[in-house]
């Protein structure tokens, strides 16, 4: 049966049992019933409260408030009724009421919390401005730990209040201290996020359920993060095993922005922050010189954001909130690129020497950037009747980077041979590196990048719900794109200087674990010392641009439809609903290159640079010691070029490039996803045991165009197919195409999107959830959920590139053992997504006080890895890529689902105040959470961002006027891509790493405080190792980064 056929009938249906299952229920006789319907509200912050429980004594009657804190309790029996309400962190309440038979009665609660907020002598709760202030924190945490402990599955829910100001309000800042999860940074930012060791792509994120689409420079499915900014965001939901209601493609996991919303408060609200933001290593107010431009500018820059709530009436309301925030920091990052050789002398075919390898190459890059983040939304929440709300959304965000990063790489070479007689020979030992005479090389490099990221997401949603029938549906849109720009921000991407003549170099005063060389020395072939930081003696090379323009969006529409079962002996509901998801990408790079020819369009081999250099930015401190470079500037550099365009040129073999990477990375896809499910939900034991369980289907179509290489077009074929052949046997060129290499030839082998493929894949995935009251504070949670993980973009848009020789043997020839008749290098579209079965076992204590201990063990077993492979092309293997039979014996090298693999884990997570241990452990709240994961699983089953061991942990110290936080992350070892250099077992890593994040407040005035922060304030460096079985300790350093400590302070306030 084609499942889905059926979701457009059921979607139809949902929409009539929508349209008329809830009036017919209304009209129904209820004269033995009546509802009691009311909101919660927290008066110590006025806030009105989610998922409040209300419950009435003696019964089995349940509701949960929704955002704007109302509940409503259906077909209770007539009569007097005592209701009971609970929020985690506030005193319980309790009311009389008198359920009138066929009708309704209003019964609102105040909670508060006297250990917190204080009592009067007359039982009164005393509201002192600056301990509901201080409280501010503990409050919003409340919150999601209260929606934590009610959720029907395993989550973890995290206020974005509750550990101080991150500064900037980065999202990513924030998301690193989430339990389970840790980041992914491009060098100073953070980019993405990975829950329990599979990477972002398989990581979902959305925002109120909403799809995010925020593209950066690759083709991937993960969200990138960094345009993202805290103040419209309430709280996040990690949610570790989906329930049927929810998307079932988040094989690892998946975060859910939750957005504020107008009717959280009983008024108006105003909260505002204002700062100043800045760079320890530049804390100057003047300008000062950036790299950038080759300019002076500001590294101290201002910052503003507010957020404002408004129930303009007790039926609408708005929330709008803004952000602009902009970062300076420097970048500075040392590689080193260790290589194995055979030792000189050696008889022919002695293996590369893996355990004595030579620092070959040395790179020291000084890169100052700034990021400018603009966020914007605008939320509305309109009551329409007593039981119904409308929202409608939008976020707009504008992220520019400036990057200015400049690197010199010294080289030693690694033939050991001089080039000169007489000359020194390659030689190399633990402590240094002599280059041979007349192999090494210089390269001064300027580089110059300016980056817009724009993503703008609307949704409308509807949210209906009388106690018997709940009602969602909603339509969303997210679109994003990033574009780096070159030409029209006034500058190349790089501009690059190399020797004047052949050099030796080499490395003195190695240490184990050195970012750099005590010395470095370069002499010419006559062993005369060469000063590599003159510029006279350097000559102009190459300057290159990489413009890109990345396009994407999402679209998504969606219904859900849920029923009481009151005639059930037990609590019970039934869920059905339906949701359709459309995505598209398109992904547009082009690199080019020019040689420097100097003015006169032929000197550049002897034409100074000088005019090139950097002026502005002279006479600064690159870090880790390193004197003041003489840097390339691109902005001159191609300033001049616009004068004179005889400065730079092209050669024949660059204009062949430039199309082909032009052909290469030009691509789009189009995702289509259609879902529907079945969920039902039942309270047994008295209500101590939940379970919730169902189905969901899923149906994705994927449609991929990429650019087609096909190098077979050059030769030359006879009327039979067969090849045209010279007397020695080779095969005959094409005479339009060109010679080997040429633009003639790139124009008869390669075409533009002219790859094509359409891919369709669906499955049921069913999933259940168990909850278990043991005690009232202690639940024991059990989850069970298929799931699965689709194949990165990357993988799929389909590229095909052909590659035959002049000897490969005609279709009709015989082959020998071993041979092919051509190799074809090609994404598979019909990769099939990772499948997992998914396994949580947990247990939460809850204290009065609000505190949280959990704790669990999970297991998933993944199936249909990918992993690159060789194959030989048969008849079964064609039909499975689609290609079709002339590639029969082809040698195919692709991707293929090839492997299984099993994570196994545990999770810990806590956050407890001290108040039991007397008035100074009141001031404190301590926080933590730690990841421990196993990963097991055959050589295709390879992680590139697994992390074995990850957590944070802090405090919070909070006594009336002052605030600080602590906050410590720890990202154990990482072990990365295969680095087949290093011999067995080698591996790329980054080293285990710790980062302290401090804030701190002073409350000047009831409604003003003054704020300070600062993140990562040892300044710990971010250090990239490769090795393998026989790397010895001193050669596993390749890369270490710097960033400086970024810091803020300010004021913050509401009224």
């Amino acid at each position: 049966m084609d499942l889905s056929a059926l979701l457009p009938r059921l979607a139809r249906a949902l929409v009539l049992v929508a349209l008329l299952g809830a009036p017919l229920a209304a009209a129904a006789p209820a004269s033995a019933t009546g509802t009691v319907a009311g909101r919660v509200l927290n008066v110590g912050t006025g806030q009105y409260l989610t998922n409040a429980r209300v419950t009435v004594r003696g019964a089995s009657a349940t509701a949960f408030t929704d955002k704007d804190g109302s509940y409503r309790l259906a077909e209770l029996p007539a009569g007097p009724a005592t209701l009971e309400v609970f929020f985690t962190g506030l005193d319980p309440a309790t009311a009389q009421v008198l359920v009138p038979a066929g009708g309704a009665v209003q019964q609102d609660f105040n909670l508060t919390s006297v250990a917190r907020y204080g009592q009067q002598g007359d039982a009164t709760v005393r509201l002192d401005a600056f301990v509901v202030a201080q409280q501010r924190e503990t409050d919003a945490q409340a919150i999601a730990t209260n929606e934590q402990r009610f959720a029907p599955n395993i989550k973890n829910v995290l206020s974005t209040d509750a550990l101080g100001d991150v500064l900037g309000g980065s999202v990513g800042e924030f998301m690193k201290f989430l339990p389970g999860v840790t980041v992914e940074s491009d060098l100073a930012d953070v980019s993405g996020v990975s829950i329990r060791g599979i990477g972002g792509g398989m990581t979902a994120i959305t925002n109120d359920g909403a799809p995010a689409s925020n593209i950066w420079t690759t083709a991937t499915r993960s969200v990138d993060v960094r345009s993202m900014a805290l103040n419209d965001i309430a709280r996040m939901e990690v949610s570790k095993v989906p329930t049927p209601a929810n998307p079932a493609d988040s094989l690892a996991g998946s975060i859910n922005l939750v957005s504020k919303s107008a009717f959280e408060r009983s008024g108006r609200q105003l909260r505002y922050s204002l700062n100043l933001i800045g760079n320890h290593e530049n804390l100057d107010l003047r300008k000062t010189p950036h790299s950038h431009g080759d300019k002076l500018g500001y590294k101290i820059f201002p910052g503003a954001s507010l957020d404002f709530t408004w129930p303009v009436t007790k039926r609408f309301g708005v929330v709008l909130a803004a952000n602009h925030s902009r970062s300076f920091n420097e970048q500075h990052r040392t590689l080193q690129t260790w290589t194995s050789l055979v030792p000189p002398g050696s008889p022919t075919g002695t293996p590369l020497n893996y355990a004595n390898p030579v620092l070959s190459s040395l790179a020291f890059l000084d890169g100052p950037r700034d990021l400018t983040r603009n966020t914007l939304s605008v939320k509305a929440d309109w009551k329409v009747g007593d039981n119904g709300v409308l929202s409608v959304g939008h976020v707009a965000s504008r992220t520019d980077t400036r990057i200015g990063s400049l690197t010199y790489t010294w080289t030693t070479g690694t033939n050991p041979a001089a080039t000169v007689t007489g000359g020194r020979p390659l030689a190399w030992d633990n402590s240094r590196t002599l280059g041979a005479t007349g192999r090494g090389g210089l390269n001064n490099n300027g580089t110059n990048q300016l980056i817009n990221q724009i993503t703008d997401t609307s949704n409308v949603g509807y949210r209906h719900d009388d106690g018997r029938w709940r009602v969602e549906a909603g339509v969303s849109r997210s679109a994003s794109a990033t574009k780096r720009r070159y030409f029209d921000a006034g500058f190349f991407l790089q501009a690059s200087a190399i020797q004047r003549v052949p050099v030796r170099v080499s490395f003195l005063n190695l240490a184990p674990g050195a970012a750099l060389p005590g010395r470095i020395e370069v002499f010419d072939n006559n062993d005369q010392p060469v000063d590599w930081n003159n510029p006279a003696n350097l000559r102009g090379n190459t300057a290159n641009n990489a413009n890109l323009y990345n396009r994407s969006y999402t679209n998504q529409g969606f219904l859900n439809v849920r029923r009481t079962l009151g005639f059930l002996p037990v609590p019970a509901a039934l869920q059905v609903g339906v949701l359709e998801k459309r995505l598209m990408l398109d992904s547009n790079l082009r690199n080019e290159t020019w040689t420097f020819t100097g003015p006169d369009g032929v000197s550049g081999a002897t034409a100074p640079i000088e005019p090139y250099l950097m002026q502005r930015y002279r006479n600064v401190d690159p870090g880790y010691g390193m004197p003041p470079i003489v840097w390339m500037s691109p902005s001159r550099a191609f300033r001049a070029y616009q004068l004179n365009p005889l400065l730079y040129q092209q050669t024949d073999a660059q204009r062949v490039s430039d199309r082909n990477s032009h052909i290469d990375n030009n691509e789009n896809i189009r995702e289509t996803v259609q879902a529907g499910y079945v969920q039902a939900d039942t309270r047994l034991l008295s209500g101590r045991l939940r379970l919730l369980g169902g189905i969901r289907y899923e149906r994705t179509l994927d449609r991929g165009i990429g650019g087609l290489v096909d190098t077979e077009r050059v030769w030359q074929r006879n009327p039979d197919g067969s090849f045209v052949r010279n007397a020695a046997g080779q095969r005959l060129r094409r005479p339009e195409a060109g010679a080997a290499g040429s633009l003639a030839e790139s124009l008869l082998v390669r075409e533009y999107r002219a790859s094509f493929t359409q891919k369709e894949y669906d499955g049921i995935y069913p999933s259940i959830h168990a909850t278990f009251n043991a005690t009232e504070n202690l639940l024991v949670r059990a989850a069970w959920a298929q799931t699965y993980g689709r194949p990165n973009f990357a993988d799929i848009i389909p590229r095909t590139v052909a590659n035959t020789s002049a000897l490969d043997p005609d279709e009709d020839d015989e082959l020998r053992p071993g041979q092919f008749r051509g190799t074809l290098n090609i994404r598979n579209p019909a990769l099939m997504p990772w499948s997992a079965d998914n396994f949580d076992l947990s247990v939460e204590r809850y204290t009065d006080g609000g505190g949280l201990l959990s704790a669990g063990v999970f297991l998933k077993e993944l199936r249909d890895f990918f992993g690159a492979a060789s194959r030989r092309a048969t008849p079964e293997l064609l039909a499975e890529l689609g290609l079709p039979e002339r590639y029969l014996d082809w040698n195919i090298n692709t991707k293929f689902n090839s492997g299984d693999a099993r994570i196994t884990g545990a999770e810990v997570n806590f956050r407890q105040n001290l108040r039991a241990l007397g008035r100074w452990g009141s001031y404190f709240t301590l926080f933590g959470n730690a990841t421990k994961l196993k990963l097991k699983g055959n050589p295709g089953a390879s992680f590139s961002s697994f992390i074995p061991t990850s957590g944070n942990w802090g405090f919070t110290f909070a006594a009336r006027r002052v605030t600080f936080t602590a906050r410590w992350n720890h990202r154990g070892l990482d072990k990365r891509l295969p680095q087949a250099a290093f011999g067995p077992n080698g591996y790329e890593y980054i080293e285990a790493r710790t980062v302290l994040d401090v804030n701190g407040t002073y409350q000047l005035t009831r409604t003003l405080s003054f704020v300070a922060s600062a993140n990562n304030i040892l300044n710990a460096p971010n250090r990239f190792l490769r090795y393998g079985d026989l790397t010895p300790t001193h050669a596993r350093l390749y890369a270490e980064q710097e960033y400086g400590i970024q810091m803020a302070i300010g004021l913050r306030g509401s009224f």
